[in-house]
């Protein structure tokens, strides 16, 4: 989890590692190509920025581990 781990935002490294954990790299493209999600951003307390981030560091994490 090297790029979650550079995370600095609290509530979006626990949401990336959240992703990560939970999210299969297919998903997570899916998730990076498309809108943030409002649900998630809600329930996760983060802005629209901080899900993309998120997002993109644990689909960086993914790739980087095939």
């Amino acid at each position: 989890m090297t790029m979650i781990d550079q995370l600095r935002d609290g509530k979006t490294k626990a949401f990336a590692k959240h992703c990560f954990e939970s999210g299969s790299v297919e998903k997570l493209r899916a998730a990076a190509e498309g809108s943030a999600d409002q649900a998630e951003m809600e329930h996760w307390g983060i802005t629209e920025g901080q899900w993309e981030e998120a997002v993109a560091a644990a689909l960086a994490d993914h790739e980087a581990a095939e």
